[in-house]
């Protein structure tokens, strides 16, 4: 069987934001569908386009998918309805219409995500207007992951991860076609738990300058979930981010005894000092800040030689790591043979 997948929208034509970024997130997931899927036997082509626009993005997807011949078609998306909301809006699928094989898979899908993380199951759905729904020549299926702004269900998305979504994703096929799946069932994070045991556990990254607000979104029209104060250590999380004065971190919670959810916090240098763990070297105009490891990445900005930074990890050739960007930090990816660790 022949399978198309893609990571909805790119990063010059980009999808939902709130508390996570659809773009960056959906890449994760649709990554983890494939492995999982070619795990399986099946034959998986990879029809994500590079950065472009909106048209262009659709249509390359979709002109791909058709000239493979693939016997399905799953683009995987994030949702978006409101600013921000604090209770559970879940997770759901989209189909040009209902009765043919397409519903099958989405009502598949869309069971096994909710049944394997309790995220709020919203159905199936339909709409003929969607270009990557009435222009492909097979079954297609939009998997909308969960909403980007809703607290319950950004938490549950972070506690389980994309590689568990991305496995349910694939079980939800595999069930749509009498098999069984034969993937390994990756591991919850557990960090938080863990942490939660111990607050020696707890590994902090970065000191608070001031008295910081713990948000629930990133912006200045927030609820404050708690109090982080002058020079109190925080983690900042190992996650891309492109936000200009917010990133996602956690702190530890006394009264609780353990480590916070992911909250956000201003990230101007100003108010908060992420440490340094490595220089960059050898470069001879900029190194650049990348939104994914890979070289045909957009560029989110760059990181000059001898200019400090803080690497969260290295994959590949990559480092992710957070640097000091204008008044405020962010977090990227950077060719890793131009960074050197402490």
């Amino acid at each position: 069987m022949k399978i198309a997948i893609r990571g909805g929208h790119n990063f010059l034509a980009k999808g939902a934001c709130g508390l996570i970024d659809e773009t960056i997130e959906d890449r994760k997931v649709y990554k983890a569908v494939i492995k999982n899927l070619i795990e399986n036997n099946f034959e998986v082509l990879d029809v994500t386009p590079g950065d472009c626009d909106v048209n262009t993005d659709l249509k390359l997807g979709v002109d791909k998918a058709n000239n493979f011949n693939a016997d399905l078609f799953i683009s995987i998306h994030f949702d978006k309805c409101y600013d921000k909301f604090d209770g559970p809006l879940g997770t759901g699928t989209w189909v040009c219409e209902k009765g043919g094989k397409a519903e099958i898979y989405a009502q598949n899908i869309v069971d096994t995500i909710s049944e394997g993380t309790s995220l709020k199951n919203r159905g199936v759905k339909t709409n003929a207007k969607l270009y990557e729904l009435n222009k492909t020549i097979m079954p297609a299926v939009i998997v909308e992951v969960c909403f980007c702004e809703s607290k319950v269900d950004v938490d549950i998305y972070r506690e389980k991860g994309p590689d568990l979504i991305g496995y349910l994703i694939a079980k939800g096929i595999c069930k749509s076609v009498n098999k069984e799946i034969s993937s390994d069932l990756p591991q919850v994070n557990v960090e938080n738990t863990t942490n939660s045991q111990n607050n020696n556990l707890f590994k902090t990254n970065a000191t608070a300058k001031v008295a910081l607000d713990p948000r629930d979104n990133p912006s200045t029209n927030y609820k404050d979930l708690g109090e982080i104060y002058e020079n109190e250590r925080i983690k900042i999380l190992a996650e891309v981010c492109d936000l200009k004065f917010f990133l996602p971190a956690t702190y530890w919670q006394d009264t609780l005894n353990k480590e916070s959810s992911p909250i956000w916090v201003n990230s101007k240098q100003t108010v908060l000092n992420v440490d340094t763990n490595a220089t960059v070297i050898n470069v001879l105009t900029e190194l650049d800040a990348r939104y994914t490891p890979s070289p045909d990445s957009n560029r989110m900005g760059y990181v000059k030689n001898q200019e400090r930074l803080f690497v969260h990890k290295i994959e590949n050739n990559y480092a992710l790591a957070t640097y000091l960007a204008s008044e405020g930090y962010k977090t990227a990816w950077f060719t890793a043979e131009y960074i050197k660790l402490d």
